[in-house]
């Protein structure tokens, strides 16, 4: 399991660990946010979410 929390500035670092599955950041009402391909389809991910990659290669999204 690897995960990184995402910070509004670190986006080469989420780049890093999610490759192709995670779009460029944009900005809405003050905020950064990421949009990141699951299995469940795009989920957003906001400021202080943590993205996590599961040993069988699944992302997820914790709050």
């Amino acid at each position: 399991m690897k995960k990184v929390q995402y910070t509004g500035t670190n986006y080469e670092e989420v780049k890093a660990l999610c490759g192709d599955k995670v779009l460029a950041p944009y900005f809405c009402m003050g905020f950064t946010m990421l949009s990141l391909m699951t299995e469940d389809g795009f989920v957003t991910v906001q400021e202080c979410d943590t993205i996590v990659l599961d040993d069988d290669e699944t992302f997820h999204v914790e709050k």
